[in-house]
């Protein structure tokens, strides 16, 4: 019985959760995508995406990286082929459902699209309301959330007195605060310099390590090439191919480096230290935070328990 109240729960949370893992989460089969005036954005377009990984899309200007999550996200319907998302052929979700279903996936682009008005609380407070939650839930998590963009100081201030760097952490921690499976960054680097650039990669492979898949589009092969992670190539917007050799790169690296285990620490230790910028606390996901900060209230709770009765005991 309480297998099936659980099972219950779940579908209530939304249509589109789904416990199993290391599963392909995003799935284009022979997608092809033609527009009125004959131009073809992508053509014969098939790869997947397994559940929990970091993807760079690449490809020149107009080369059909941001059909391709126009797509994804129902703004634009293929003209050939299947797309699944979550294990749902998204041409068979309802038009009462888009909203819901876009709002499963977290976006956020390189021009920040915030809110004049509206401060940086209010900006993030933003895409919870549009789901319902209430005013507690809205607060709890829209602080946490600002916490781990190392933004809580920034709270009251409107985005034009933030930095460049500023701006693009409100839009993320806009993006993540609902949680979603699937985070879609369209060039979330493209007007940031070198140190910003860093911290927003550095915040985005944080995320991951917390389940989170992350699905990049860039241009910038170079920042590719330093994350180390696979990449899928579109091609004059018509071939797509996936980097093969990308995505077999960790692998091959991990088996060179296996009989020198300092020389494998050596690079991480490197990395770490280049770092320009350090949040004030780690990225991960609201949920994963909110348990944390449970858990560390109950430890708290406990220790002072303990305290108490050692002060009991010793004045007996």
């Amino acid at each position: 019985m309480s297998e099936t109240t659980k099972e219950k729960q779940a579908k209530k949370k939304g249509l589109f959760n789904n416990e199993q893992r290391n599963r392909p989460i995003i799935v284009f089969d022979n997608v092809e995508k033609k527009y009125q005036n004959g131009v073809e954005a992508v053509k014969n377009l098939s790869f997947k995406i397994e559940e929990g990984e970091f993807v760079f899309l690449m490809g020149s200007s107009g080369a059909g990286k941001s059909t391709l999550i126009k797509l994804i996200l129902l703004e634009e319907t293929p003209t050939a082929g299947k797309i699944f998302v979550n294990s749902h052929n998204v041409a068979k979700i309802r038009r009462s459902n888009v909203q819901k279903y876009r709002r499963s996936i977290g976006v956020f682009f390189q021009d920040f699209r915030l809110l004049d008005k509206k401060t940086v609380f209010q900006n993030v407070a933003f895409a919870m309301e549009i789901t319902g939650a209430s005013r507690k839930e809205i607060k709890e998590k829209v602080d946490i959330t600002l916490s781990l963009m190392g933004l809580s100081s920034k709270r009251d201030e409107y985005p034009s007195h933030l930095s460049g760097g500023e701006q693009q952490r409100v839009a993320l921690a806009r993006s993540i605060v609902n949680g979603p499976g699937i985070l879609i960054a369209d060039e979330p680097t493209g007007n940031l310099d070198p140190q910003n650039s860093a911290e927003i990669m550095s915040l985005l492979k944080m995320i991951n390590s917390y389940g989170t898949t992350v699905l990049v589009a860039t241009h910038e092969q170079s920042m590719a090439e330093e994350m180390g992670m696979r990449v899928i190539m579109l091609n004059h917007g018509h071939n797509v191919s996936v980097d093969e050799k990308q995505e077999a790169q960790p692998e091959a690296e991990q088996t060179a480096e296996v009989p020198s285990e300092e020389e494998t620490q050596k690079p991480a230790e490197n990395e770490k230290a280049e770092e320009p910028i350090q949040v004030e606390i780690p990225v991960a996901s609201i949920s994963i935070a909110s348990q944390q900060q449970k858990n560390d209230e109950e430890k708290q709770a406990e220790q002072e328990k303990q305290e108490s009765q050692e002060a009991s005991e010793n004045d007996a």
